[in-house]
């Protein structure tokens, strides 16, 4: 074996595999719930972030561990795929894993283990579907809004933004749903439907609104230039006489289509500015490509490169309108397909950044509920039904099997656990009021537990757990991990 290379086999590399899993898990798990601490991050750089987001701080956790950087990227998959449950996904990892440790202890093979572990899974996912409340969508994406918000720095104004998210959801995809934070009071966020830029008119005097036609141009719209030394009095006016031809050219051909709005990913010149203002035609410059492809999908245009050759094809169709708030903005409602925005004003950067991470977690799973309208019971009640079910079914054949089934049943309360715990509830007497019966919840602003009117999607808890498991698996699995030395402490070696 290359000497620059590092094995570590066996139990010893189950142990690391698990202490590091643990770790993790405890690097998010004051943050869970309605009641979860803040963590800062702050990076080399020295810019800092004070978040209780469990996908914004496994990301920020700086670290060459091959273990952590898996865990990594399962939480950046589960936001990816379900948009929340990244802490909760985490926290299942580690207390799967360290359970798992236990059993090996006390004589099981990981074999055993994943087969119970396995099997539990299937049995939790069919209590979770069999106990999940099927709601009108629109209900199913306030209610699980309004519990992704909860917790968080936008708590404040959780009825207002949990009743944005879920008419956002019900309007457009994740992708089409555009979050715009600017200073201000988020009692005054509102939902846009169609596209904003952050963007006002290039000249005074421009329509506030129009409706019609609208084009997009890639390319800067300006005549055509060449850094040539020209001391010739005519072969200027040659030039320019050239280059306003050229932009006649143009005028008449947006003039001909009934152009009513230009947008420009570049800069647009100042003659073109005055040409658009005196036909009564909005113009926008220096717009983001992202934003350039939005309002394409919106109206139903295509971006173009050079004037010249547009035609009625090229152009969308729109209703355009510009508005002052803190900034200029414009909205664009077009036809082809839907896209919404949410303007949330917040007192200090701090907070929008905040606002911003919450919201984008709420959108998501509100839309998961428009798509299928199935809410569990949250508040750490439908882990605790999990775990009841898992126990009442028949036990397995084998005893180590069985051992591993019943420690995952049990692995299962960590969530409420926590939730007890960030509550300043005694983590035992929760489990056992939980256990004897599962309907009840955490409330952690009365520190009981009692019934709960807070709602998850059930899509959430599916993929949170499953990917918990297979990836719990995976690492139990591991036998050798083989760790090449960082290129620098080589070279550095070498050099001494």
């Amino acid at each position: 074996m290359d000497e620059d290379s590092k094995i570590i086999r066996g139990r010893d590399a189950q142990r690391m595999i698990v202490d590091t899993a643990w770790n993790m898990a405890e690097a998010v798990r004051a943050t869970l719930g309605p009641r979860g601490m803040d963590m800062m991050l702050v990076d080399r750089m020295g810019n800092h972030v004070l978040t209780n987001d469990g996908a914004s701080i496994i990301k920020a956790l700086e670290t060459r561990d091959p273990i952590a950087k898996i865990l990594s990227e399962v939480a950046k998959s589960q936001e990816q795929n379900a948009f929340d449950g990244t802490t909760t996904c985490i926290i299942q990892i580690g207390e799967l894993l360290r359970r798992a440790d236990q059993l090996i202890n006390d004589g099981s093979y990981p074999n055993a283990i994943i087969k119970g572990y396995r099997i539990a899974l299937a049995q939790a996912l069919e209590a979770a579907k069999a106990n999940a409340i099927p709601m009108e969508p629109i209900d199913a994406a306030r209610k699980v809004a309004t519990t992704a918000i909860t917790g968080k720095s936008a708590e404040d104004f959780v009825e207002n933004l949990a009743e944005l998210c879920a008419r956002a959801a019900y309007i457009a995809e994740p992708s089409e749903i555009k979050l715009l934070t600017f200073p201000g009071s988020a009692d005054d966020a509102e939902l846009i439907e169609g596209v904003v830029i952050l963007k006002g008119a290039v000249a005074q005097g421009m329509p506030k609104e129009v409706e019609g036609p609208v084009l997009l141009m890639e390319a800067e719209f300006s005549p055509p230039s060449a850094n040539v030394t020209i001391a010739d009095p005519r072969k200027i006016a040659e030039i320019t006489e050239i280059q306003n031809l050229f932009l006649q050219n143009r005028f008449d051909k947006i003039k001909e289509l009934g152009v009513k709005a230009v947008f420009c990913q570049k800069g647009l010149d100042s003659r073109a500015s005055q040409f658009l203002r005196k036909q009564g035609i909005l113009g926008f410059k220096n717009i983001r490509r992202s934003d350039m492809q939005r309002i394409a999908a919106a109206t139903g245009a295509q971006v173009i490169t050079d004037l010249g050759d547009i035609n009625e094809e090229d152009l969308g169709n729109a209703k355009v309108s510009t508005h002052k708030a803190a900034n200029a903005y414009a909205v664009i409602a077009g036809e082809s397909s839907k896209a919404a925005t949410i303007l949330i004003p917040a007192p200090t950067e701090q907070a929008a950044e905040e606002f911003q991470r919450a919201l984008e977690d709420a959108v998501g799973v509100a839309y998961l509920c428009v798509k299928e309208p199935f809410v569990v019971c949250g508040a750490g009640s439908i882990q605790a039904t999990m775990a009841q079910h898992i126990k009442a079914q028949k036990p397995e054949g084998n005893p180590k099997v069985e051992a591993s089934r019943l420690a995952f049943a049990d692995s299962l309360m960590i969530i409420p656990q926590t939730l007890a715990e960030s509550a300043g509830m005694d983590k035992m007497d929760a489990t056992v009021k939980l256990s004897a019966n599962p309907s009840l919840g955490v409330d952690v602003n009365e520190m009981e537990i009692k019934e709960m009117e807070v709602y998850e999607p059930l899509a959430v808890v599916k993929s949170a757990l499953s990917s918990a498991v297979e990836n719990g698996v995976s690492l139990l699995r591991t036998h050798s991990i083989v760790m090449a030395k960082p290129i620098q402490e080589i070279f550095g070696e070498r050099a001494d």
